[in-house]
């Protein structure tokens, strides 16, 4: 699948509840595919801090796919 929002291949798929969903996403968004580099953006504008619910996390690629799931998760600050 296509970004709606950079335009590039969204190889991850995540999946959060709608209520961090609609808190992230601007308008023009909300009912499009963004790949997780660009809804990390957003939430990090928007200061909502989603990672926690991030249960699985999965990989698309040409050889391989691949489903990860996240065992902890960090709040990292930026500077």
């Amino acid at each position: 699948m296509i970004c709606k929002a950079c335009g590039l291949v969204n190889c991850f798929d995540f999946h959060v509840p709608d209520e961090i969903w609609k808190a992230i996403m601007p308008l023009s968004l909300i009912d499009k595919v963004v790949c997780l580099n660009c809804f990390d953006r957003y939430a990090s504008e928007m200061g909502v801090d989603y990672a926690e619910y991030i249960k699985d996390l999965y990989f698309a690629g040409n050889r391989g796919n691949f489903h990860f799931t996240p065992i902890s998760f960090q709040n990292v600050a930026r500077r």
